[in-house]
């Protein structure tokens, strides 16, 4: 088999790990919209819609995107059929198990969800892992350890969630939740947003990665920022905080070395571009205010409106952005292509405006002008989805 032959056998196999994780993600968003409307007319907690986008949604795309950067831009074998398969079937199994143990108030399910959860991770760890490590390239080296520590932050913050549910965190419930949200919402998705950013900002732009020293810096501030959240287990809310801090400037030395890199051809990169940019900003200032009111000792940004706010105007547009690019890639290659990205790129200006104006509405008190809006940014990404034109089966796609 020619180079040729294998770099085409490696980007189909990418792109089949990638649709199969992004559709599996997208049932578990249609979940959480449903519940989310279930809410705001019955009532009750926002943790079920708030956990079926993160852990279903947002950790399946992190799953199936992580692998296709990771083939595509280390030049990487992919990963054997049946790790793939059953890496995203441990997840979607686990993170099923565990919404319905919760709303069921099923122990058994919750921890046999927990344990797929985790297996499913460290499935993903190692695929990354061994993908870098049979690579003849090293460029890509810097964002897998961003990956890998992501995926660790993440294990230890599913286990700690497993463990209050069960309800073996006794007193220490308040503890537990704080290490629990901040490794999952920083450590895991955070993470590895810092380290994707380098490649897929530029990409949007057509232009080539750039990083510099600052990318080390913010490697080991995002390692110091892992072990202090974790450390929060035994030193508390001071720790945790300190490594908030650590985090958010690991994210905004990334962000910024790619912008100021950029310049103005970054705009280039269009809808998709502007997103993760100010996906990425919220994300970083709401580590940065949250570790400085851990660390002042007043209230921390926890469960609240303002982690509503985030995780829709930082995490979604993120996640929206990225596969407004990546969906259009996945479908298939010109002319496809160039119409696709037509259809996801059309109007910029209105999902961003949804998108942070429903933040903002959260902030403000008015969650129902916020389910709204949020509703509608989906609704019009949905549309643009149903726009879009696939491959036939005659193609081998879908």
């Amino acid at each position: 088999m020619n180079i040729e032959e294998r770099r085409g056998r490696r980007v189909v196999a990418s792109h089949g790990i990638a649709r199969a994780a992004f559709r599996a993600g997208g049932v578990f968003g249609l979940v959480a919209v449903g519940w989310a409307i279930w809410v705001l007319w019955q009532g009750g907690s926002w943790w079920g819609p708030l956990h079926a986008f993160l852990a279903g949604t947002v950790l399946l795309a992190i799953a199936g995107a992580t692998q296709l950067f990771t083939i595509t831009w280390a030049a990487a074998p992919a990963p054997p059929a049946d790790l793939a398969n059953g890496q995203r079937w441990a997840l979607i199994v686990g993170v099923g198990l565990v919404l319905a143990g919760m709303g069921l108030s099923e122990v058994w399910a919750l921890i046999a969800g927990t344990a797929l959860v985790v297996i499913g991770l460290g499935l993903l760890g190692y695929s990354l892992w061994s993908a870098v490590h049979r690579s003849l390239l090293r460029r890509f080296d810097l964002s897998a350890r961003f990956y890998l520590l992501a995926v660790s932050a993440g294990a230890i913050g599913v286990v700690l969630g497993g463990v209050m549910g069960s309800g073996l965190a006794g007193n220490q419930v308040s503890d537990l939740r704080l290490v629990h949200s901040h490794l999952n919402l920083i450590g895991l998705v955070g993470l590895t947003i810092v380290g994707t950013l380098p490649t897929i900002l530029p990409t949007f732009a057509h232009h080539k990665a750039v990083s510099g020293n600052e990318s080390k810096v913010a490697w080991w501030l995002a390692v110091v920022a892992v072990a202090a959240i974790a450390a929060g287990l035994f030193v508390g809310e001071l720790a945790v905080g300190a490594g908030s801090v650590a985090a958010g400037l690991s994210l905004a030395l990334i962000l910024a070395g790619v912008l100021l890199r950029l310049g103005k051809r970054g705009l280039e990169g269009g809808l998709p571009y502007l997103q993760v940019t100010i996906g990425a900003a919220w994300l970083g200032v709401w580590a940065l205010v949250d570790g400085v009111r851990l660390l002042l000792g007043t209230t921390p940004v926890r469960f609240s409106a303002w982690t509503a706010a985030v995780v829709i105007a930082g995490v979604g547009q993120v996640l929206l952005g990225s596969v407004a690019y990546l969906l259009p890639v996945l479908a298939g290659p010109p002319p496809r292509l160039g119409r696709n990205l037509a259809i996801t790129h059309a109007y910029p200006w209105l999902p961003l405006v949804l998108a942070n104006a429903a933040a903002i509405a959260f902030i403000a008190g008015l969650p129902v002008v916020g389910v709204v809006a949020t509703g509608v940014w989906l609704g019009d990404f949905a549309g643009r989805l149903l726009r879009m034109e696939w491959p036939s089966r005659n193609e081998g796609g879908g």
